[in-house]
């Protein structure tokens, strides 16, 4: 690529940038406005060429000539950078439409001015096209790698309509965008201007131009997986067959050993991004997914199309009038394989299928894992038709098909209640007086299961007032005990949740003590007191303290596992006697007074003072 090319490219990239940044336009407004403009190259060539742009030739940027008309880009862009030389655009979401819009001025001009002729040639730089280019041609072409290009749309004659074109000319797909798409747009057309009157009955002299608008820009969504999960995280599907009917792509028959096809694989479809994989009752897989995973469908490419088992007499080869009667397409130009996917959401209603023809050619690299589609819950049936030729002195043709099903579900058990005022999400045993609404967070295949119990004067103090299965969305705003029970299908343990809506204070405390609706009635009958938590205060069986002034605040009680048996009566101590018994007094008189006639026995034998004793003996000195 040139400098001045480079730099050309480089100032638009920027001024967008700048433009963007001090909020000049924004993306989204380019994305529903007039578009997004592509800058090109304009070649210019003498009659004899055959716009031979591919060459190393002078160009000059479509800002700084006029051309014949204006290439543009429409769709969710959120990002603009550069590309191997090229503008480079993020999609946020959706795919882009591609636009050449032109008037009809040169078609209309008169033969002294510059017009639009005819060219009657099929060749385009190093393309060969199927009709004449005529009154002008339009290619669009894609690339993996901005040098094998693949031509996915051709017009000739393009500008011979009136009115001007003002529809798309191609939108871009979510394989090309998932995986990053190379996009050129080549439009080629000759014009003529009379300078000179033939004399006489000799033709009038013309000079002659062509000219070459080429425009180049890469496209893509970051879809946040930059590679494939490890082997041991991901699950082959399908497997080949040779049809029966050719035409039809429908039934099957043992591919044998003389088959061009016998014992090897083109390439195999895979699944990756999910928590857990399961076998319905169909024996079709399903994949369940949590939050962040996204589950992807790739598929690899074993052989090079254009020598299947290096074999260069064997190849993919077009179909160019091929149906697929399981999904009833139209017949069609297949291209080198057609990959089919059709959708079917959880209201049992199945979407237009999808058809990607040319797939392997124009989407599939050997040897690499290339990204099919990302997908969310439903049902999906999926099918590669492919043809494969043997050249020789009579040429060999076998259709083939790749064909299976497979379910994505949510494998997050799981609503979600908020309050209908409020907003705030509801946890299991919350209380609000405004109602719930529920979520079903985009989980279209559960089992959601919900009943309402209000108070009464049955046994157990409930009554059931509905059981019966939730909406998404539906709010529940009338008094009661709501019992959410979910269910997704394919787990052993559902998910419940109580949710109490209202004001009356019994309720209130079975919620949060789990207390029988008739144990709360009785210790309220009791004294108790409850309060406006759903705690219960019972009421105290100690006398008043004495003393001025001094309050019994009763007791908190905590809370109590659910049960139904009376509470177990505490045994107090009873109190002691307020004086001694008569027996007890008297054996204390009793003793005190055998104490004092000891003391005063020993008095009496104590020795005088003079040395004597009560005996009459004596002490010597």
């Amino acid at each position: 690529m040139k400098k001045s090319q480079t730099f050309i490219i480089r100032t638009s990239v920027l001024l967008c940038m700048v433009l963007i940044h001090f909020g000049m336009f924004s993306l989204t407004a380019l994305a529903t406005g007039e578009g997004l403009k592509v800058v090109g190259n304009v070649y210019e060539f003498d009659k004899d060429s055959h716009y031979e742009f591919h060459e190393n030739r002078a160009f000059t940027s479509s800002e700084d000539c006029d051309t014949y008309g204006t290439f543009s880009i429409s769709g969710n862009i959120s990002n603009i950078s550069t590309r191997d030389g090229v503008p480079s655009y993020e999609v946020s979401d959706g795919n882009l439409a591609l636009f050449y819009n032109y008037g009809d001025a040169m078609l209309n001009a008169d033969s002294d001015s510059w017009h639009l002729i005819e060219d009657k040639s099929k060749k385009v730089a190093d393309m060969s096209l199927r009709s004449n280019i005529m009154k002008g041609a339009i290619i669009l072409q894609t690339s993996k790698d901005r040098k094998t290009w693949v031509d996915v749309n051709t017009i000739t004659n393009a500008f011979s309509d009136m009115p001007v074109r003002t529809s798309s000319i191609y939108s871009t797909s979510d394989i090309e965008l998932i995986n990053g798409c190379f996009y050129r747009m080549v439009v080629v057309y000759e014009t003529q201007i009379r300078t000179k009157d033939g004399p006489f009955i000799l033709p009038d002299k013309y000079n002659h131009k062509k000219y070459a608008e080429v425009y180049e820009f890469y496209a893509y969504i970051d879809t946040g997986e930059a590679s494939v999960i490890v082997s041991d995280q991901t699950y082959t599907l399908g497997s080949r067959v040779r049809v029966k009917n050719s035409d039809s792509y429908s039934g099957s028959t043992t591919i044998e050993e003389k088959d061009a096809h016998y014992g090897w694989e083109l390439g195999h479809f895979f699944v990756s991004g999910y928590t857990d994989a399961v076998e319905n009752t169909n024996g079709d897989m399903v994949f369940l997914k949590n939050a962040g995973d996204t589950v992807t469908l790739w598929f690899k490419l074993n052989e090079n199309i254009n020598a299947l088992r290096g074999n260069k007499k064997l190849s993919v080869t077009a179909d160019t009038e091929g149906y697929d009667q399981y999904f009833e397409t139209s017949k069609m130009n297949f291209g080198r394989g057609a990959l089919i996917i059709r959708y079917t959401d959880h209201n049992n209603v199945s979407t237009e299928p999808k058809i990607y023809t040319n797939y392997l050619e124009a989407n599939a690299t050997v040897g690499a894992d290339t990204k099919v589609q990302l997908f969310e819950e439903g049902d999906y049936e999926v099918a590669l038709d492919y043809q494969i030729t043997s050249d020789g002195l009579i040429d060999k043709i076998g259709h083939y098909r790749i064909f299976f099903k497979f379910s994505v579900r949510n494998g997050n058990c799981m609503v979600y209640p908020f309050d209908v005022v409020t907003g705030n999400e509801l946890m299991n045993s919350s209380m609000t007086e405004n109602g719930f609404r529920l979520d079903f967070a985009m989980s279209r295949y559960l089992k959601v299961n919900i009943k309402r119990e209000t108070l009464n004067d049955s046994a157990d103090g409930l009554d059931t007032r509905f059981n019966r299965p939730a909406k998404d969305g539906a709010e529940y705003t009338d008094e009661g005990i709501y019992t959410i029970t979910v269910q997704n299908g394919y787990s052993d343990s559902p998910t419940v949740k109580k949710i109490y809506v209202g004001t009356n204070s019994v309720l209130r405390a079975h919620m949060t003590t789990g207390r029988s609706i008739p144990e709360i009635n009785s210790l309220l009958a009791q004294g108790a007191i409850i309060s406006d938590d759903g705690t219960i205060q019972l009421a105290s069986t100690a006398p008043p303290a004495e003393g001025p002034g001094e309050d019994v605040t009763p007791a908190s009680v905590p809370e109590q596992p659910t049960t139904n048996e009376p509470e177990t009566p505490q045994v107090e101590d009873e109190p002691d006697t307020e004086f001694p018994s008569f027996a007890i007094i008297a054996g204390g008189l009793i003793i005190l007074l055998g104490i004092v006639a000891f003391i005063v026995q020993k008095k009496r034998k104590r020795p005088a003072i003079n040395g004597s004793t009560d005996e009459g003996g004596g002490i010597e000195r």
